[in-house]
This record gives C-alpha cells, sequence and structure tokens, in this order.
C-alpha cells in the first residue's frame, strides 16, 4: 500500500518514487492543501478506501496507518 501511495504521489508530481519518503511531511513533500485533496480523492478510488483528512495524517507513512486501520 505505501508503494502504491508513493506511485501516485510521484506520478503527480512527476518525481522519481526515490525522491520521496514516505516520513516526509506532505509540505515537505510539495504538497499543498489541494493537492493533498486531489491525491486523497486518486487514493480512495485506487485503493477503494475512505481517509478523513485531519492535521494529524500529515504524512505518507501515517496515512498508511489511518487506511489500514480504517479498511
Amino acid at each position: 500500500m505505501k508503494e502504491t501511495i508513493i506511485r501516485i504521489i510521484a506520478e503527480y508530481l512527476d518525481k522519481d518514487e526515490a525522491e520521496i519518503s514516505s516520513t516526509d511531511t506532505f509540505a515537505e513533500i510539495g504538497l499543498d492543501s489541494l493537492d493533498i485533496m486531489e491525491l486523497v480523492m486518486q487514493i480512495e478510488e485506487e485503493l477503494d478506501c475512505k481517509i478523513e483528512l485531519s492535521q494529524e495524517l500529515n504524512t505518507i507513512d501515517k496515512l498508511v496507518e489511518y487506511i489500514e486501520a480504517n479498511k
């Protein structure tokens, strides 16, 4: 799942997947709130899940934990 999310973000930002760390915050990766909303919709569709955004979900690792806990 983590690899899928990294791939989606890398494609969105036109970056190499190796440039994206799952522990960096979304802001550190270069995403603003609008980017995050668009990516969440794409992730929800691809992983068939529902994500309720909050300030605590600010890294890929935390997002993966949230999805796994709420599937």
